[in-house]
């Protein structure tokens, strides 16, 4: 099973080398693939995609589709909601290094946010279906995963518990 994931590694591999490494030293340092050896860093970076983004771009908006996680290379990324009739709430601001769209992975459902650039922004995504062949091909890389998930998830209730509890008793 490695030697195909290897060979899935390989396929999909920069042309520029150090822009590779550049890109596992970024998955090295994210939450996401905390104690992850060396090899399996590789082997999960085959299956990410970069991508560039303009200034000021949507990424994704709320109820669209849910396909993929990012992992933001450089620049900044706004996550809002949808309060009103054309009124957006800024939740987080997000940088390199740090992730969004997580959801994506575990349900495909509608998105709940929306996501936009705020500059120019490299991402490396990971679609559903490359996270479920990395959960079959390696287990153990896609376990960690599932778990840096559910502690940011946890994270993020625990932030915000006390604003839904202030709206729910306004």
């Amino acid at each position: 099973m490695r030697l195909f994931m290897r060979l899935i590694a390989e396929d999909r591999q920069q042309p520029n080398q150090l822009s590779s490494m550049e890109n596992l030293e970024l998955l090295h340092h994210t939450m996401l693939f905390k104690g992850s050896s060396d090899e399996e860093l590789e082997l999960a970076l085959g299956l990410f995609q970069e991508r560039q983004v303009k200034s000021n771009t949507t990424i994704f908006t709320e109820n669209a589709p849910a396909e993929a996680l990012y992992i933001i290379k450089s620049g900044n990324v706004r996550i809002s909601i949808m309060t009103g009739e054309g009124h957006e709430q800024g939740l987080l601001l997000l940088s390199p290094g740090e992730f969004f769209g997580e959801l994506a992975l575990i349900q495909g459902e509608g998105r709940l946010t929306t996501a936009k650039s705020e500059g120019q922004t490299e991402l490396l995504t990971l679609t559903r279906k490359d996270f479920q062949a990395l959960l079959d091909l390696d287990p153990r890389t896609g376990s960690r995963l599932l778990i840096a998930i559910n502690m940011l998830l946890a994270m993020r209730i625990r932030a915000y518990g006390p604003r839904f509890r202030n709206l729910l008793t306004a």
